[in-house]
């Protein structure tokens, strides 16, 4: 077991953090301490998660059982907001500088003015494929799903890039559906390019030079976010018409 030198975790509790702190757990590295936000609808994303039939986030690596189980500090905050003032005195009281965040959020100045970093995992190729919803659009685009981890600057989506990483899906219509897409392969393929992140940190300068072939085109020359409905379960049509019954079932990272 070790600590990752010098960066921490700040938890938005909920499917994704529980994604990432499986890596933690998986790769038996840890952070130096989590930061664990409130969550006004944990109850529910949490029943979501639990719903679904699947192998790919475990729920068994919580906030409170990773702190046991590496013996590192866990603090709680009483606010969601990324920027809240009790957060920022906090992670000065830390003293560490660089934190994986699992949430969102638009960073304000001060934490940079601080000499503060956040990596955060973000679902699409960037700089090309931005917004929130952009994995839907890439999927519906040009059939491609992807991730980059990236250091957050005041801009949204627009920081340096640390790593992409490609991966597909073959899911058939009775196992993808849009609550599997928003609980389980969005906070998956996050964790999976974290991974890569984190077995490399602090030496992440490889894994920035790493070329991927696989390349996502940008479905639209803004941002994309809000996504009719309709639009989504297009897109939800699109990717299990593609499934092959023949091939192993599943999400899959692309070599």
């Amino acid at each position: 077991m070790s600590n990752n030198a010098d960066i921490g975790f700040i938890s938005m509790p909920g499917p994704r953090a529980l994604a990432y702190m499986d890596v933690f757990s998986a790769l038996d590295k840890f952070p130096l301490c989590i930061v664990k936000l409130n969550n006004p609808h944990l109850d529910k994303s949490l029943t979501k998660l639990k719903s679904i039939t699947q192998s790919y986030i475990s729920m068994k690596n919580d906030e409170e059982t990773l702190s046991k189980q590496a013996n590192i500090p866990l603090y709680s905050v009483e606010s969601s907001d990324i920027n809240d003032n009790s957060l920022f005195a906090l992670i000065r009281e830390t003293g560490i500088k660089t934190w994986v965040f699992s949430g969102g959020g638009i960073v304000k100045p001060h934490f940079f003015n601080a000499g503060i970093n956040f990596i955060h995992i973000h679902p699409g190729q960037l700089p090309e494929v931005r917004g929130s919803t952009c994995f839907y659009y890439s999927l519906l685009c040009d059939n491609t799903l992807a991730a980059t981890a990236f250091f957050l600057t005041e801009e949204i989506d627009a920081g340096e890039p640390i790593v992409c990483e490609h991966f597909r899906i073959n899911l058939p219509d009775d196992t993808l559906t849009a609550t599997y897409m928003d609980y389980v392969i969005d906070p998956w393929v996050r964790a999976q390019t974290l991974k890569h992140v984190w077995q490399a940190w602090p030496n992440i300068s490889g894994i920035q030079k790493k070329s991927n072939m696989q390349k996502s085109k940008a479905p639209s020359s803004r941002a994309c976010y809000v996504m009719h409905p309709l639009l989504r379960m297009m897109t939800i049509n699109k990717v299990t018409k593609r499934f092959d019954p023949l091939s192993p079932k599943g999400l899959f990272i692309n070599e």
